[in-house]
């Protein structure tokens, strides 16, 4: 991801708006102006790092004379303790910013850590691991990307991306006698449907679904649909994939990693998951006017 891209920029600024951070009053009243400082961003517990870019275009669209240095890619594991990045610059501008830094990267090294886990939990079944439209408006595309970071997938991005038939267009398409419709698909992209029961997903393969969402099953009625499917489709190649959503979150993955399973969709990978513990450290003060040393 870009995190120099004009959007993600115009979204910085907006936060560091929303702080005042310009009009930080502790800091322009009580620190001079002649103060530079080296500064670190440290790792409080084990977890994913993501966000490190965003973080650093925090402190570089606030003040384009500071020097960052990023010392892990998104993506990797931090330990307690470990330098994730480094700041050098004017001791006002490295602290005006540094709660926004912080809660970029806190949150989605948090969602990828979480991703990470639940990845985890599935991975001897093969299971991919899926977010879902559970976002927070506008912060979709960050999200998402913390997702993969975690080593998750993502499912559509918006609601051009494929076609998904949940409840409520079932819902409408039944009681105006208009599911014949679904046969007659415009677009070259993937067809899923939901389905809550398994006298539903019978009634949906003369659909030809590419995917089947099995919502809020039990693990025993997942293992009855994955068998149904099997014996419909002894091929594999012709069976439509299956994916889990509803009711599963970090306490009871574990039992939907039944194999025959393609994909368990959480919507918790972004609307619960809780921030990475990360600070940021001075650990060098200079009055003179001039930047000190990056370390290493």
């Amino acid at each position: 991801m870009r995190f120099n891209d004009p959007s993600v920029t115009l979204m910085i600024k907006a936060a560091l708006l929303e702080d005042a951070a310009h009009q930080d009053i502790t800091t322009l009243d009580f620190i001079p102006f002649t103060v530079r400082v080296e500064a670190r961003i440290v790792a409080r517990e084990r977890g994913v790092v993501c966000g490190l870019g965003l973080a650093a275009e925090v402190f570089r669209v606030f003040d384009g004379s500071l020097s960052v240095r990023c010392l892990k890619k998104d993506g990797h594991m931090a330990k307690p303790g470990e330098t994730l990045l480094t700041v050098v610059g004017k001791a006002r501008s490295v602290l005006s910013c540094e709660r926004l830094a912080l809660n970029f990267l806190g949150y989605l090294s948090g969602i990828a850590t979480q991703t990470h886990r639940a990845c985890d939990a599935v991975r001897r079944q093969d299971i991919r691991i899926l977010d879902t439209r559970k976002t927070t408006p506008l912060m979709r595309s960050l999200e998402k990307y913390a997702v993969c970071a975690g080593g998750g997938m993502n499912h559509r991005l918006n609601l051009a991306d494929q076609y998904l038939v949940k409840d409520n267009h079932a819902f409408i398409l039944e009681k105006t006698g208009r599911f014949d419709v679904l046969a007659m698909r415009r677009k070259k992209v993937p067809f899923e449907i939901e389905v809550e029961s398994l006298s539903a997903l019978k009634k949906s393969l003369v659909y030809c679904p590419d995917i089947i969402m099995l919502d809020n099953f039990s693990p025993s009625q997942v293992r009855r649909a994955v068998a149904l499917l099997k014996k419909i489709f002894p091929k594999k190649e012709h069976r439509p994939l299956v994916e889990l959503s509803g009711g599963i979150g970090p306490q009871n993955i574990r039992t939907y990693a039944i194999k025959g399973v393609d994909f368990i969709s959480l919507g918790a990978l972004t609307h619960s998951a809780r921030a990475l513990d990360v600070s940021l450290e001075i650990v060098k003060v200079d009055f003179k006017q001039r930047l000190l040393p990056q370390e290493g």
